[in-house]
This record gives structure tokens, sequence and C-alpha cells, in this order.
């Protein structure tokens, strides 16, 4: 089987990855796939990647490979999920405007 390598990547797939990772928990690789829609060999460059990176973790639990985030992981997933609630939040109207 010949390993597929990503030759860019799209930090949108990432960041989607890895919130399916934080919001699920502890994951196989098929799963993580199918929950943030990608196809499986994509899903695995990313994964690799993402090792590589610090923002997870790999642990083989025969006869899978399951994929934890890291605290580092974590905290790029808690800034995220603030900037998508203050884009969403800021432009609504209150009750003191």
């Amino acid at each position: 089987m010949v390993k597929k390598k990503l030759q860019r990547f799209d930090l949108k797939v990432l960041l989607r990855l890895l919130m399916v990772m934080y919001e699920s928990g502890h994951e196989k690789r098929t799963n993580l796939a199918l929950n943030a829609k990608l196809i499986y060999d994509t899903c695995v460059s990313y994964l690799d990647m993402m090792e590589f990176l610090g923002f997870v973790t790999k642990r083989n639990q025969y006869p899978h490979q399951i994929y934890d985030v890291t605290p580092h992981g974590i905290s790029l997933c808690k800034k995220k999920a603030n900037a998508e609630f203050d884009k969403k939040y800021n432009d609504i109207p209150t009750i003191f405007d």
C-alpha cells in the first residue's frame, strides 16, 4: 500500500478534524474520517501531520490505532470555539444598545 502524502493542507479541515476529536474524545481513524466528512486516506494524512505538530497523540489498542487530543490541541479548540462564539453573538443587538 502506497501512503499518500499531503501536498498542501487546509487549515479549516485541520480545525474541523480537531474539533470532531475534541467533542467525541478518543476515536479510531475510521470514525474520525466519517464524523469529519473526510476521505479515509486524507484523514490519515491529516492525523499524521497533526501528530507531528503535537495536536494529537496516537496509541495502539490492538487491532486499532486510537487518537487523543493533546493539551496543545485542546487549547487550539477552545480558541476556535471562543472565536466562533464571538463572531456569532457580537452582531446581535442587546436591550442595552
